[in-house]
């Protein structure tokens, strides 16, 4: 084999070994990436808020024991008048007009949930 010919066959076999090396090294990153906004994500601060019990109804979930146990209560939150959705069981009783708190859970992806605890 030629000197210049072996030269060619070695650069094309490196640039294929760097291909490769580099859809690695994006995919690690892809992969580090998604957990650390899975950590990130989980990492939540929880604040209580009072509220004002707006309407109270079922729950619409596929899950029948929930369905038996739970309601579907809608809030308006005193801080903003924003309405939420959270789930409370039937046994604390909530009644149109109660003030009540809820909890608020700031993740630290900037993601907001509100339960009833």
């Amino acid at each position: 084999m030629r000197e210049e010919t072996r030269r060619k066959l070695e650069r094309a076999l490196w640039l294929e070994r760097l291909k490769k090396i580099g859809i690695g090294a994006v995919a690690l990153v892809a992969i580090g990436a998604y957990f650390v906004y899975e950590d990130y994500d989980a990492r939540i601060d929880n604040v209580r808020v009072p509220a004002t019990v707006m309407a109270v109804g079922p729950l619409n979930i596929k899950n029948t024991q929930l369905v038996e146990e739970g309601l579907s209560v809608e809030v308006a939150l005193d801080n903003g008048g924003r309405r939420v959705s959270v789930m409370a069981m039937k046994k604390t009783d909530p009644h149109v007009g109660d003030h009540i708190e809820i909890t608020e859970h700031r993740h630290h992806t900037g993601r907001v949930t509100y339960s009833w605890k």
